[in-house]
């Protein structure tokens, strides 16, 4: 970032903290008058205007529990307003503590600093923005692209040029490229091939983004290491679906393989070609414990041989495909069976590739990869809901099944199960309609996917609900995450569509598991939690008082 940038936002930050003393020296004397004349209409009506001039600036300039509570006292004012009535003296009283908090906050974050957790670490703070290096020419793409990356939490880089490009390259490798064809007088190509030719290149996304072209044209783009080519005016939502499926590829764990071999030489071979290249692999040597194997060590795709003890490998892969939740974890057969036939009956098994021993270490890799890459990105489009990017409400309760399974049979620290409900989004429909509320729906989608692991689970239920689980945290440390992800959320600015701003809060309930729990009573006990946030006024993070287990 440029230096004299920095200078000036540190001025800036400067002169808003100098200002601070003026203007809650105003919310007194508001409150002061309000004090006197509880139904002084005016006073209440600066006393917002105050509040909200606090919430709005204050994470702006570096202090965002400001903001926090510029948005409680304003949210305070909103509620007093709407009943009808004046302001009690308790609540003149409660807005006085805020302001001594504001101040307390003025003097205590009067530089900036990284706050530091006093309890066990969570996943807030261990956030890493995902890097970005743009080459495109075209302005009005690149600052569409930058608001856009960073709602989602990610730094932008843009080259000057195409030498800038390549000095930034050299310097280090982004996550993600995006690259016009047509930069530096048509040698865009040149930096996907950089790319893909440097250490951890090949696990960089690399999008390439131009005006509509010919088949030939996107054919280019892909055989120089694109991962993808979208037109211009960019559709931002399969944009942001394929990034984010791109990104968590290279954040998941390794990928899975089950490989049905009763030949102790030839399951060696696979388990040490597969393993090298990163995979995990399991040997079943048995068929008949096939099911069992598969159930617990949940493949991400099935080798499977043809002649088997007791068994033939069709059979196995007719049963496997009768399971719907195997539906799409691909079967390949290696065998050495070559003729047409054996072919013909393994498309009928449901089979997605039949391969034949001897089989080539390169080989085998490269289709072992290329199908399981796809059927992840089959399975993220299924699993995943279109606007948030987050998984949907099937995927998430198949999902949340696993997380019990396994607390169930290896409790360890424990897990815990948040679900999320915006404030009173109905209202915000009402008001600027329901692409602003999609936005909304969108930017909290965001936030969460920014501040929680890649481990945890994270889905949009339906309509506003949103839902979490976080494994190896208590439910106290849950509570906190959730109490941060509330702060951060509330400051965030929405822009309406006749220009105006606003903020939303949500509520959220948090129950930690227990022995004993199925999915459903667990997600009733966070559910009793979240009800009991929402009639205690909303806006908060309430934990499960007496968490519901199975007798």
């Amino acid at each position: 970032m440029d230096t004299s940038w920095l200078r000036s936002f540190r001025e800036l930050r400067e002169q808003f903290a100098e200002g601070a003393g003026e203007r809650l020296a105003a919310i007194d004397a508001a409150l002061d008058r309000l004090l006197v004349e509880p139904g002084d209409a005016e006073s209440l009506s600066e006393l917002r205007v105050r509040f909200h001039g606090l919430s709005g600036t204050g994470a702006t300039f570096g202090f965002p529990r400001v903001s926090v509570l510029g948005v409680e006292g304003e949210h305070a004012c909103d509620a007093v307003v709407e009943a009808g009535r004046p302001p009690t003296s308790e609540e003149i009283r409660a807005w006085r503590r805020l302001v001594q908090e504001v101040r307390e906050q003025f003097r205590a974050d009067a530089a900036p600093a990284v706050e530091v957790s006093a309890g066990p670490a969570t996943p807030v703070e261990t956030e890493r923005r995902v890097e970005v290096l743009v080459a495109h020419d075209d302005t009005e793409f690149r600052a569409a692209l930058a608001v856009h990356l960073e709602r989602e939490g990610m730094a932008v880089t843009v080259a000057s040029d195409l030498a800038n490009a390549h000095a930034l390259l050299s310097k280090r490798v982004p996550e993600v490229l995006v690259v016009d064809m047509r930069f530096g007088g048509g040698e865009g190509g040149t930096l996907v091939e950089r790319l893909r030719g440097m250490p951890a290149g090949d696990g960089a996304a690399a999008f390439v983004v131009g005006a509509p072209a010919g088949f030939m044209d996107k054919v280019e783009a892909i055989r120089c290491g694109a991962d993808a080519y979208f037109e211009q005016p960019v559709d931002w939502e399969p944009f942001t679906r394929r990034l984010q499926q791109l990104l968590e590829r290279g954040r998941a764990e390794a990928p899975r393989v089950l490989a049905v071999e009763d030949d102790p030489d030839q399951a060696a071979f696979v388990k040490a070609v597969l393993g090298s290249g990163g995979y995990g692999v399991r040997i079943c040597s048995d068929p008949a414990r096939f099911e069992e194997e598969a159930i617990a060590f949940e493949p991400d795709l099935v080798l499977m041989d043809i002649n088997l003890p007791g068994f033939s490998g069709y059979d196995l892969a007719r049963f496997l495909r009768q399971n719907e939740k195997y539906a799409a974890v691909p079967v390949v057969f290696l065998t050495a069976e070559y003729r047409a036939q054996s072919r013909i009956e393994a498309i009928r098994a449901g089979g997605d590739d039949h391969l034949v021993k001897p089989i080539a270490p390169a080989i085998l890799l490269s289709t072992v990869a290329a199908r399981i890459e796809r059927a992840q990105f089959l399975k993220s489009l299924i699993g995943r809901d279109g606007l948030t990017g987050l998984l949907n409400h099937t995927a998430f309760l198949e999902g949340a099944r696993g997380v019990v399974l396994r607390q169930s049979r290896n409790p360890g620290k424990g897990a815990a199960f948040a679900l999320i409900d915006l404030d009173l989004f109905r209202a915000v429909n009402d008001r600027h309609g329901h692409p602003v509320g999609d936005r909304v729906l969108a930017s909290l989608g965001a936030l969460l996917r920014r501040r929680v692991r890649g481990s945890d689970l994270v889905g949009r239920l339906g309509g506003e609900e949103f839902a979490v689980i976080l494994e190896d945290l208590t439910e106290e440390e849950a509570e906190r995450l959730m109490n941060r992800l509330l702060e951060e959320f509330s400051v965030v600015l929405h822009n309406g569509a006749d220009r105006s701003v606003f903020h939303v809060t949500f509520s959220a309930g948090v129950s930690g598991f227990l022995p004993g729990m199925s999915v459903d009573t667990w997600r009733q006990s966070a559910d009793d939690a979240l009800h009991a946030a929402k009639s205690a006024g909303r806006h908060r993070v309430a934990r499960a008082a007496q968490p519901k287990v199975a007798p």
